[in-house]
Parts: C-alpha cells; structure tokens; sequence
C-alpha cells in the first residue's frame, strides 16, 4: 500500500488486487492470461509476495498453473520473463514445489 497526501492507504499499483482465501491463486493465474502486459506483471508481483505461504505453493503446484508459466518464459516482454523466472526460482527452492 502506498499513502497519498492526505494520509489515506492506497493500494500499491504494482500489484494486483487480491481474492481472498483459495482464490488468490487462480484469480492471479487468470490474470496472466490478460492481453495487457502491465496486467500480467501485477499478477506475477502478486504471486510472488503469495507464493512464500506452503499452502499457496501446493495449490499452484497442485493446480495445473505451472503449465500457464511456460506460456509465459515466451513473452515478448522481457520484465515478464524475468518475473516468471522470479515466480518458479520461488516454487522450486521451496520443497513442496520441487
């Protein structure tokens, strides 16, 4: 979060509004989908701040949203390729994402 002049929290613009719950995961994989890049990169910067949490790793391993990533190491921008690298260096160093 960010706070404005007048001392209100804002959300933080680098990352994705969250669902709650077991939601989180396939609402930010469905966003990687999203033609707009900027879409795509507040979704990754999302799951990576998620992904620290045991549970979140198993349902992204558990889910079938790894394959959504290969998709992604494609990408024509390169800040996209170097998030996914982020987001699977994060699954893989953890041992339920191995």
């Amino acid at each position: 979060e960010v706070t404005s002049f007048s001392g209100l929290r804002l959300p933080d613009p680098t990352r994705a509004p969250v669902a709650f719950g077991r939601r989180a995961v396939p609402q930010l994989f469905g966003e990687l989908l999203q033609p707009e890049t900027g879409t795509r990169l507040r979704a990754l910067a999302s799951l990576c701040d998620l992904i620290h949490d045991p549970e979140r790793i198993q349902q992204t391993a558990h889910g079938g949203f790894l394959e959504q990533l290969k998709v992604l190491f494609k990408d024509e921008d390169s800040s996209v390729r170097t998030k996914t690298c982020e987001l699977l260096h994060l699954l893989t160093s953890h041992s339920i994402g191995r």
